[in-house]
């Protein structure tokens, strides 16, 4: 291990200078390298800082017309999400989520093949559904394709994950997920999102609440409809 590059990519994503970030990625690989170590870092801030660094690179490349070696990257993400890699991609799903964000084209199939490669598997579902939020608008079909399975994984679920699931209904106006929204009014727990560089925390009735309002806005459904 390199600790003075650890150091140093350390500081950097903790001060969120992306460019000075992406520019040592694109050169160095063992700062590359390092970045993606940071997908499991203990301090939150720390990981989703190399979860948008990773992006961010990936960006450039695309834009550089090096579309294929952000495809290769993705597909290494997704690798680690299975079982056959050794390990679990704590952070592959969001990874692939913020690319997607960053570079919509990706959308398909990347986006169904997040889903489906998480919603089975209990471990990944924070992820997936913060994956599904980030993305937004343009994840709306995917969700539409496992609106079974995406409510049926929601079956005694953690907190943490039944509040991310919730904001990500919101942000993708899943409308199937109303019935489960309305299921946390009375749900007073704090959940912590992260989201474009702060951490939000809320009470989980208060996402559901949130997500429902986005959903009936976009659709024109009266506030009073259950």
């Amino acid at each position: 291990m390199n600790e003075p590059i650890k150091r140093e990519v350390i500081e950097l994503l903790r001060r969120r200078e992306f460019d000075a970030l992406v520019a040592r990625c694109d050169t160095d690989t063992t700062v590359w390298r390092e970045v993606r170590h940071r997908f499991y870092d203990l301090d939150e801030r720390i990981r989703w800082s190399a979860i948008e660094t990773a992006a961010r690179l990936m960006k450039k490349w695309w834009d550089a017309g090096k579309e294929e070696r952000v495809r290769i990257y993705v597909r290494t993400l997704f690798w680690t999400l299975n079982d056959e890699s050794g390990g679990i991609g704590w952070s592959s799903a969001q990874a692939i989520a913020e690319i997607i964000a960053l570079i919509p084209s990706l959308i398909e199939p990347y986006g169904r093949m997040m889903i489906a490669h998480c919603i089975d598997e209990p471990p990944l579902l924070k992820g997936c559904f913060w994956g599904i939020g980030r993305v937004g608008a343009l994840m709306r079909d995917a969700a539409d394709a496992f609106a079974i399975e995406i409510v049926e994984s929601l079956r005694g679920a953690e907190v943490d994950v039944l509040g991310t699931a919730a904001w990500a209904m919101g942000e993708t106006q899943f409308a199937p997920g109303i019935p489960f929204l309305t299921s946390l009014f009375e749900r007073d727990e704090t959940v912590a999102i992260y989201v474009g560089g702060i951490l939000y925390e809320k009470p989980l009735r208060i996402w559901a609440e949130e997500a429902i309002q986005k959903i009936r806005h976009s659709t024109s459904m009266p506030l009073s409809s259950a």
